[in-house]
């Protein structure tokens, strides 16, 4: 296993599980060859997405969404097979750049049935690098109302919550993950260090789930098997 069952208890939990040194750093500092080396010059957190409708584009930056390790765990997590719903490089500017205020991943696109978000740390993320806060149990509570942010980042949603028991979580170095459920109220703050913050978030969902909007399974996420092998078969050597 690539979790253990009190790691997963935790999850469920909590409503997240911090796992050290789950992607090699050799497997990270692959991605970040391929990092951008100059973010928003306004401060701003700035994604870059991966294209379900051209998923070979981009592949350097989110080669992650196949990695052995993180597939292992969070097969675990389900008891099924995972389907891609979102990957992203998240880079927080240097020198005052803003992360994201507390929200919930649910506050966009509501899935039912099992969905998560695996924050991976590609440089140190501390305390004054957009360290990353949680708001243990929070998931509980289902989707919070929100609205769109337009003052720290461009056009992302804001919980009009503040959760009680917020939680900083400890300085994270490249490799160590945070897996978390996709209705835990999380934030990052802003980057007073001289080096731009990336993290990779690579979001999963079970393969029986369903979108709330419809009550149909998302026609346009694929299984994680099945990307790595569109990979495969155009030529992509390093997929695990």
């Amino acid at each position: 296993m690539v979790l253990t069952e009190e790691q997963i208890e935790h999850f469920y939990r909590e409503g997240y599980v911090l796992v050290p040194g789950l992607i090699p750093v050799e497997a990270v500092n692959e991605v970040l060859k391929y990092a951008p080396t100059e973010l928003n010059a306004n401060g701003f957190w700035e994604p870059r997405v991966f294209d379900h409708k051209d998923p070979m584009k981009d592949f350097p930056l989110h080669q992650l969404l196949v990695h052995e390790n993180i597939e292992g765990a969070v097969r675990e997590i389900f008891g099924s097979a995972p389907r891609v719903y979102y990957g992203m490089l998240a880079g927080v500017p240097a020198h005052g750049g803003n992360g994201l205020p507390w929200h919930q991943d649910n506050q966009y696109h509501q899935v039912l049935g099992g969905a998560l978000n695996v924050f991976i740390a590609l440089t140190p993320v501390t305390p004054e690098k957009a360290g990353l806060w949680v708001a243990p149990r929070s998931h509980l509570n289902g989707v919070q109302p929100s609205k769109i942010n337009t003052s720290t980042t461009n056009g992302q949603r804001e919980a009009l919550i503040t959760p009680e028991n917020p939680l900083q979580l400890p300085a994270m170095a490249p490799g160590d993950t945070c897996i978390f459920d996709r209705n835990m109220l999380h934030r990052s703050l802003k980057n007073m260090t001289s080096e731009n913050r990336f993290a990779y978030a690579a979001q999963f969902q079970a393969e029986h789930a369903r979108l709330a909007a419809t009550g149909k399974k998302d026609p346009n996420k694929m299984l994680l098997t099945d990307l790595r092998k569109t990979w495969r078969k155009n030529g992509v050597a390093s997929v695990s």
